[in-house]
Parts: C-alpha cells; sequence; structure tokens
C-alpha cells in the first residue's frame, strides 16, 4: 500500500507544473499530496525533495495549463482522500 500510495504521490507530482508564485490551485494541490505523502509514512525529507521537483516542474507550464492540470490533479486527489 505504501509502494504503491508514494508511486501515485510521485506520478502526480511529476505531472503537474506553474509560475514562481505557485497558483493558489497549485498550492492546494500541494497541501493535498503532501497530506497524503505524510499520512503513508514518507520521510519529511523525501516530500520536501518532492516539493521542489514539484515547483520546478510547474514553474515549466504556462500559468493557464498549470492552473488547468492543477485543478485536474486536485479532483483526482479529492477521489482517493
Amino acid at each position: 500500500m505504501q509502494k504503491s500510495t508514494l508511486m501515485l504521490i510521485l506520478g502526480m507530482s511529476f505531472g503537474l507544473t506553474a509560475c514562481g508564485g505557485l497558483p493558489s490551485e497549485c498550492a492546494d494541490v500541494w497541501d493535498k499530496i503532501a497530506k497524503v505523502a505524510k499520512d503513508s509514512g514518507i520521510p519529511e525529507d523525501a516530500i520536501k525533495n518532492q516539493k521542489k521537483e514539484f515547483e520546478e516542474q510547474i514553474a515549466k507550464l504556462p500559468k493557464e495549463d498549470a492552473i488547468k492540470t492543477c485543478k485536474t490533479q486536485s479532483s483526482v486527489l479529492d477521489l482517493i482522500q
């Protein structure tokens, strides 16, 4: 269970991307990802590293695309929480 949860979290964070000032939709998604990770027992250091990667990926997308992607991911996370 924990391994599959970690893979899900990593997959979602790799699939996401927005600008230096993280759009609120993406910040909300990250909060959900971090909560699932913590609840799954993933170490804090791993979560911090993943957050950095998440923010870097978000920064690569145009803002509109980032928001759309984050809203989609938020819906998926709502289903698994």
